[in-house]
């Protein structure tokens, strides 16, 4: 750098900025994230009564039974920050625990590599590589927290290192009392303590003592909460869990997540990861036990479930930097005049970061409010306007949603699966989901009479065989959510009115339509253009009548053709309309126009069946990803 040993030139304080700005633009998010709203009600229950919540009070199925509250205090700052800001609110929370986070990572590199040479400049590369790495992690939720404390441990435990201060670390049982009460990931505080103990009685044997009482106090002030030993059993649990390979969060590290569909997601893990180990491998870091240990065991833990990949990103920082700070000596050491660009360097990849990787980003929507479709607010505002009351079943994803906006709907399951809901209660849950025969187990023994069912194309865990029960009537639909209502004397009017009896949620498979031919194809035209009417911004059932078109013959196809160029405008863009337009086209001798659709279906779907199809028999050059054959 351009000044002297512990100095700092206005260009540090400008890449500080610069850094700061970047870290608040990525926490001004819109929310899609369905465990957000029932950790705002448990921390408004908090608020409301001053004291944590020991029993359920917001689901039928598990009323009055006891549920996980060790995490009392995170729920009602997050409570209290939307309370005060709604999602901005939310947002700032998210800013602010992320900057103490980032400064205490920022702090334990410039401890490990105080020569502000080098060391600053690669402290910042690695903070900005930390943040693309957990970013598709950034939930609110409690184990945001985790990170912060996470952070200041290896903050507390590098500066005692390096300071030879052995009194701070009786500051580690303090603050663990208070990461006890806020997520369940402070079982991790004892843990990264006990590997820095290990490292210092392979190096030093004299401050055996003192670990010994700073561990004991620890594992102590980890019981400090109102579950006291279950926040070690609730961890064993969540790792363990039967069905965690339903849970996108829990599922192991993949070929498709690596370098697959998920290669956006984790380049950056993947980047930390194989730096880091240059550290240890190349550059004899190895000797440092209680780094190498973290590394290993975060490693493992995120290979084992995606979630523990922001963990392993705090731990494997230090080593990051060191790479990233010989690399950096060795630059400005040979080329005249690098010195004094280096934070010019780091300065101008921050800007250039911001407009390629926020504005504009359509996975993580810069603003302060939610995701459009991302939750059932038009399912339940449709409930309150037509009075629906009774009983309810709703999908495991849903229930959070539920819990906060109407919470007198009292749900069947929701987010909070182990800290209250069992394993067999999940299983019988899945089983509901897909068979016909446990669904009307559980109508029987719970008295169910309305459903509320997340209509998600990803996961595609919705009650298919509802679509030929007799006894339930489909009255709601949009491109996230279904209503379904049990047929009763009292609903007659409202099934008369709203029912879809031709077109059906079925994940844009449209061979039910098969059935209807000749006059019965007329009939079912007229239903599905009163279907359509009930909500036109559900696509699903202009393709179903773009189909049913289709198999009328050539006198309807321009009707069709019509129809998917309306259904443009809607969302989502799916590649089947483009194929199925190709078709259309096709058949009106539009070939031209045919290629091109067929090539806008690929781009968004390179397997779209259709798109293949008909480039074939157009001879045209389809570009199957790697390892795919047609």
């Amino acid at each position: 750098m351009t000044v002297s040993e512990g100095g700092r030139d206005w260009l540090q304080y400008l890449v500080i900025i610069l850094f700061s700005v970047l870290l608040v633009l990525f926490s001004m998010t819109r929310y899609a994230d369905y465990d957000l709203w029932w950790h705002l009600k448990l921390g408004e229950s908090v608020f409301e009564t001053g004291k944590p919540f020991f029993t359920d009070t917001f689901s039928y199925t598990f009323a009055g039974k006891s549920q996980y509250c060790g995490e009392w205090i995170a729920d009602l700052l997050i409570f209290l920050s939307y309370h005060t800001g709604g999602i901005a609110g939310v947002n700032l929370l998210k800013a602010l625990v992320l900057s103490g986070t980032f400064f205490f990572l920022y702090r334990t590199m410039r401890d490990a590599e105080p020569d502000s040479r080098a060391g600053f400049a690669a402290a910042i590369i690695t903070l900005v590589t930390v943040l693309f790495a957990i970013r598709f992690r950034l939930f609110v939720r409690p184990y945001l927290f985790s990170l912060l404390f996470t952070a200041l441990f290896l903050f507390i435990l590098g500066r005692s290192r390096h300071a030879g201060n052995q009194k701070l670390l009786f500051l580690l049982p303090i603050f663990q009392v208070f990461w006890a009460n806020m997520s369940v990931g402070a079982v991790f505080g004892p843990v990264i303590f006990f590997l820095f103990a290990v490292d210092r009685a392979v190096r030093d044997r004299s401050g055996i003592r003192t670990n010994v009482l700073v561990l004991v106090g620890l594992l102590a002030a980890t019981m400090v909460n109102p579950e006291t030993w279950r926040i070690w059993t609730l961890t064993l649990d969540l790792s363990s869990d039967p069905y965690k390979a339903l849970v996108g969060e829990y599922q192991p590290m993949s070929p498709e997540i690596l370098w697959g569909f998920g290669l956006k997601y984790t380049l950056a893990f993947q980047i930390l990861a194989f730096v880091s180990a240059l550290y240890f491998v190349a550059m004899r870091g190895w000797r440092n036990i209680y780094l190498l240990l973290l590394y290993l065991l975060f490693l493992v833990e995120s290979v084992l479930q995606i979630r523990m990949v922001e963990f392993f990103a705090l731990v494997a920082a230090p080593a990051f930097a060191t790479v990233v700070r010989t690399a950096l000596v060795a630059v400005v050491t040979r080329i005249p005049g690098a010195e004094k660009w280096a934070n010019v360097f780091v300065a101008g990849a921050i800007v250039l970061v911001v407009p390629l990787s926020v504005l504009g980003n359509t996975t993580y929507v810069l603003g302060a409010d939610v995701k459009e479709d991302a939750f059932p607010e038009e399912a339940l505002q449709f409930l309150d306007r037509e009075q629906v009351t009774g009983t309810m079943f709703n999908s495991y994803s849903l229930g959070g949603y539920i819990i906060w906006r109407a919470p007198e709907r009292k749900v069947f399951f929701d987010g909070r699966y182990r800290r209250l809901y069992n394993p067999a209660f999940y299983g019988s849950y899945t089983d509901i989901v897909e068979s016909a025969a446990a669904w009307k187990a559980a109508e029987e023994r719970y008295g169910f009479d309305y459903a509320v069912v997340e209509y998600d194309m990803l996961s595609k865990r919705f009650p298919l065989h509802l679509n030929d029960n007799p006894q339930w009537a489909l009255v709601y639909w949009d491109n996230h959510s279904a209503v379904y209502l049990k047929r009763t004397p009292a609903r007659e009017r409202l099934i008369a009115a709203g029912e879809y009896r031709v077109a059906k949620p079925n994940f844009y498979d449209f061979k039910y339509l098969d059935r209807f031919r000749g006059p019965a194809a007329t009939d079912a035209l007229a239903q599905i253009n009163r279907e359509i009417a009930l909500n036109p911004a559900n696509q699903e059932p202009v393709l179903a009548r773009v189909f049913l078109l289709y198999s009328m013959g050539p006198l309807y196809h321009e009707m069709a053709l019509r129809d998917l160029e309306a259904i443009r405008l809607l969302k989502p863009d799916l590649a089947m309309e483009h194929s199925a337009r190709a078709f259309l086209l096709m058949a009106r001798g539009r070939e031209g126009e045919a290629r091109e659709a067929v090539k806008h279906a690929l781009s968004l779907d390179p397997l779209d069946p259709g798109a293949l199809e008909l480039g074939n028999k157009l001879g045209m050059k389809l570009k199957l990803p790697r390892g795919i054959h047609h």
